[in-house]
């Protein structure tokens, strides 16, 4: 008998390490494995319903999977090539373990209407938004935990997604400055 558990702590591993490998590939400097700068630059450029390139098919091959709940290999596809661009535009050091994205945003000064597109776009607005989103971290100089974020990009399953918004959601609200907040204006 499959243990619904122990499926999402399997696929939950797999993920942790096949985005420590993205990561440590994105961050090497031209050693045996590592992207170059061109490959680098191949994968910032990716667009939904652009060419795909070599180097992302290549690493399409490696990293993406056809799962139960994925509607599609094509939608898979595109939700791994939004992950590679995002984490392609914050290289060389994108992944940073326990940096919940909710909280970096909040505390970077991501607005909250942006924030608001992030979670209840869809379809093409919903890759625009991922990648507006990467490009503000990269511009703030700031990572994220990419396993984190990633299953936020890769969810599917229409209620599983609904909770991937909701604990991102949780994550930039609790830990975003807040101006109604009783005790900062005390006087004395």
């Amino acid at each position: 008998m499959n243990n619904p558990d122990h499926q999402t702590e399997a696929a939950t591993i797999g993920l942790r390490e096949k985005i420590r490998d993205v990561a440590r590939r994105m961050s090497c400097e031209q050693e045996h494995g590592c992207l170059g700068t061109g490959e680098m630059a191949e994968l910032r450029r990716w667009r939904l319903g652009g060419e795909i390139s070599p180097t992302a098919w290549r690493l399409l091959t490696s990293y993406s999977d056809q799962t139960e709940e994925s509607r599609s290999m094509e939608e898979t596809e595109n939700r791994w090539l939004a992950v590679l661009a995002g984490m392609a535009l914050m290289a060389p050091y994108p992944h940073q373990p326990g940096a919940y994205p909710g909280q970096v945003l909040a505390k970077a000064g991501y607005s909250e209407t942006r924030f608001h597109k992030l979670l209840n776009s869809r379809d093409e607005a919903f890759f625009d938004a991922v990648n507006r989103t990467c490009r503000f971290l990269r511009a703030k100089g700031v990572a994220v935990d990419w396993i984190h974020f990633a299953t936020f990009i890769l969810t599917q399953d229409a209620d599983k997604a609904e909770e991937q918004r909701r604990r991102l959601a949780r994550s930039y609200f609790s830990h975003q400055p807040s101006d109604s907040d009783p005790t900062s204006n005390q006087s004395v």
